[in-house]
C-alpha cells in the first residue's frame, strides 16, 4: 500500500540543487566572483567573434539587396563592357552604330535587334550581346580580317577599277581607311570572272579560288620582309597557276600545291641573292631541285 501511495511523486530535478544554492546567495556573490567574471568574459569573446563575421555579412546583404531593388526600380543599365576579338573596331564605334550614349532602360531592351544591325556591318562577321542584371550589358564582336585587297583583272582595261578586301573566308567587304590602316599594304588578287557571281560588298569568292590564295599569304607571313619582300600583286591566270609580283619588281611563277614548300625555295633564293648582290627578277620556284633564277643585267638563268 505504501509503495502505490508514493507511485507518482516526481524526482527532484538534476538542477534544481544548484538553483536553489544560487537563490540562496547575495547579488555580490553571484556576480562579483572571479569565476562568474572569468565565464562572462570568454562569453564575451565569442559573441564579439561571431559579430565580426556576420554583422559584414549581413551588412553587405542589406547593401546589396537595396542597390538591386533601386536599379531594378529605374530600370536602367548603366555599364556597358565592350570586347573586340581583333581590335580593329573600338568601343565608340561601336556605340555608334547601336545609338548607345547614354544610361538604357530595360524597356528598350532588344540585344536581338541590336547583334542583328552589328552583324549587317560589312567590316562585322560576328555580334553577341547580353545583359547582366541590375546594370550591365556586355557587347562582343568578331571583325573581318583583310587578308588581300581584290580587285576584277578585266577592270584595269575599263578604267573602273575599284578595291575590296577579302577575309580568310572568301568573303568580301568594304575598305575603311579609319579601321585598316595597318592592313593598307596587303597584297592586291586579280580576280578572274569565273571566281565569283559578282564583284560586290558580302559577295563570296569561289573556295576552289580563294584558299591557295589564303595558304599563300599565310606562309608569307612567316617571313621577314627581309627573307621575303613584300607581296605586291597576285594573278592566277590559270587553275594551277599563280604568279606573284613582289615590291622588289621579281616576279615569282608557282602553283597552288605546296605552297609551302615554295616560300621555303623563295626564301632561300632572295637570301641568296641579297648575299651576292644580285636582285632578281624573274624566280621560279616549282621546280624542288634547282628552281630557276634569272638576275638583273643577265641573259640567261642561273641555278
Amino acid at each position: 500500500m505504501f509503495d502505490n501511495r508514493n507511485k507518482f511523486r516526481k524526482a527532484p530535478k538534476a538542477g534544481d540543487n544548484v538553483r536553489a544554492v544560487k537563490g540562496s546567495l547575495t547579488f555580490r556573490e553571484k556576480y562579483l566572483n572571479v569565476a562568474f567574471i572569468r565565464n562572462f568574459w570568454r562569453s564575451t569573446k565569442k559573441a564579439t567573434r561571431y559579430a565580426i563575421v556576420i554583422v559584414p555579412v549581413v551588412l553587405l546583404l542589406f547593401f546589396g539587396i537595396r542597390y538591386a531593388v533601386i536599379k531594378a526600380y529605374r530600370m536602367e543599365i548603366d555599364n556597358i563592357t565592350y570586347e573586340s576579338a581583333h581590335k580593329i573596331i573600338s568601343r565608340g564605334q561601336v556605340l555608334d552604330m547601336l545609338g548607345l550614349h547614354d544610361s538604357i532602360n530595360l524597356t528598350e531592351l532588344n540585344t536581338g535587334d541590336w547583334e542583328r544591325k552589328l552583324a549587317e556591318h560589312p567590316c562585322i562577321a560576328a555580334a553577341h550581346i547580353h545583359a547582366e542584371l541590375p546594370d550591365t550589358l556586355h557587347i562582343e564582336i568578331e571583325e573581318r580580317i583583310p587578308v588581300v585587297f581584290v580587285e576584277m583583272e578585266s577592270a584595269a582595261g575599263t578604267g573602273t577599277r575599284s578595291k575590296l578586301y577579302m577575309d580568310q573566308n572568301g568573303h568580301l567587304f568594304p575598305v575603311v581607311p579609319e579601321l585598316h590602316a595597318k592592313f593598307a599594304n596587303s597584297p592586291v588578287w586579280y580576280l578572274q570572272a569565273a571566281d565569283l557571281a559578282e564583284f560586290k560588298p558580302g559577295a563570296e569568292v569561289s573556295e576552289k579560288a580563294y584558299l591557295p590564295i589564303v595558304e599563300l599569304v599565310a606562309a608569307a607571313n612567316h617571313y621577314t620582309l627581309e627573307e621575303i619582300p613584300s607581296i605586291r600583286e597576285i594573278f592566277r591566270p590559270k587553275e594551277w597557276k599563280i604568279i606573284l609580283t613582289l615590291e622588289n619588281g621579281a616576279e615569282v611563277l608557282m602553283q597552288v600545291y605546296d605552297i609551302k614548300g615554295q616560300m621555303e625555295r623563295l626564301a632561300m633564293i632572295t637570301e641568296h641573292a641579297a648575299a651576292e648582290g644580285k636582285r632578281p627578277v624573274s624566280i621560279n620556284v616549282i621546280p624542288r631541285i634547282n628552281p630557276t633564277v634569272i638576275y638583273a643585267k643577265e641573259a640567261k638563268g642561273t641555278k
